[in-house]
């Protein structure tokens, strides 16, 4: 944090907050196998429509995923956002110890198996020869995520009693109800 959200206001000085909010919607665009397939696993095939119709507007229409127009001109629901760690949950696999990874933040034994799994869903992991690059990537979109929600933290930790038992809970009980 202490690292992460000084070059994060940096960056967010130099660019644009409707940039950086395309440069999100894009990664997140790409990210559509991985809620594709975890959609079809827990049998929400509804879901696995919209966002199939969702990655394919976005990715022609929105060039690239740049624009949010799925929503916007065709009042398509927001991304189903499934996980291999809800997927895992849906099956019954109890969610394990809490941990809290360095840059990937809160989780459970549960959701850092499934972190693997979204990892193999992700086209990001396949594309870039260099090892380094793809991290890079990731860099560069958890900069530009950070970027995005300043502040929030810092928030969250002024309302907290404790804000390692405040966060635990919020991140478990915020889990258990993405599974439902």
């Amino acid at each position: 944090f202490r690292f992460l959200k000084p070059v994060a206001q940096v960056y967010g000085t130099f660019i644009p907050p409707g940039l950086r909010t395309c440069i999100r919607n894009s990664f997140d665009n790409l990210r559509f196998p991985c809620r594709l397939v975890n959609n079809v696993l827990q049998g929400k095939f509804k879901a696995a429509g919209i966002e199939t119709g969702r990655f394919l507007i976005n990715t022609t229409l929105g060039f690239a995923g740049f624009f949010e127009i799925a929503a916007r001109e065709f009042n398509l629901s927001p991304p189903h956002d499934e996980d291999t760690g809800q997927t895992l949950g849906f099956y019954g696999v109890r969610p394990g110890f809490y941990i809290v990874w360095p840059v990937f933040g809160p989780s459970t034994l549960r959701d850092s198996f499934g972190l693997a799994g979204d990892t193999a869903l992700n086209p990001l992991f396949w594309f870039p020869e260099e090892l380094w690059i793809g991290a890079v990537i990731r860099g560069g979109i958890i900069v530009n995520n950070t970027s995005l929600r300043i502040g929030e933290y810092e928030d969250f930790k002024k309302a907290a009693l404790d804000p390692y038992v405040s966060m635990r809970q919020a991140y478990l009980q915020n889990r258990e109800n993405d599974i439902l």
